[in-house]
């Protein structure tokens, strides 16, 4: 699994304007929902809304992955986005959050979902990723970098 098979450049947004946690998360559920006519966009922002009550998504150094699973997805949908202006999302900590990858995965597909989540971590534990997509000028360029097999910066 690789981001590329999961994020589309229509659900990759470099500059989303959100002033709150729910605000962020409501932007991101109309955006996914445009492009996937399947899912009804308050449907995907109640889902991610009642997950994120469980506990915050925020894995540190700015970086969340609200996720949910929902009934309505018919494959592993995954949207990410730039916030303007960094958000408190209670990470632990204590940075607020300036991207969010959110992640709707089908119902049935547990497995699929927690391997997902991990690739995602293990992605954005690279310091390079993070600067690249934070410096990316424009929603084609965020989405390449986010999508780029090795993080532009990266010794590898």
């Amino acid at each position: 699994m690789n981001i590329a098979s999961i994020l589309a450049p229509e659900r990759t947004c470099a500059n989303v304007a959100a002033g709150s946690k729910k605000r962020a998360i409501e932007e991101a559920a109309t955006k996914i929902a445009e492009s996937e006519q399947i899912l009804e966009p308050g449907d995907v922002y109640e889902h991610l809304m009642n997950r994120e009550k469980l506990g915050t998504t925020a894995i540190g150094h700015g970086i969340a992955i609200p996720h949910c699973r929902m009934d309505a997805c018919q494959e592993i949908v995954g949207g990410l986005f730039r916030l303007e202006t960094p958000i408190d999302f209670g990470a632990f900590d204590d940075e607020p959050v300036s991207i969010m990858f959110v992640l709707l995965v089908p119902t049935e597909e547990v497995d699929d979902h927690l391997q997902t989540l991990a690739m995602l971590a293990r992605r954005f534990e690279s310091e390079a990723y993070r600067r690249s997509l934070l410096t990316a000028s424009g929603d084609k360029e965020f989405y390449e970098r986010a999508i780029a097999e090795v993080p532009i910066g990266s010794s590898v």
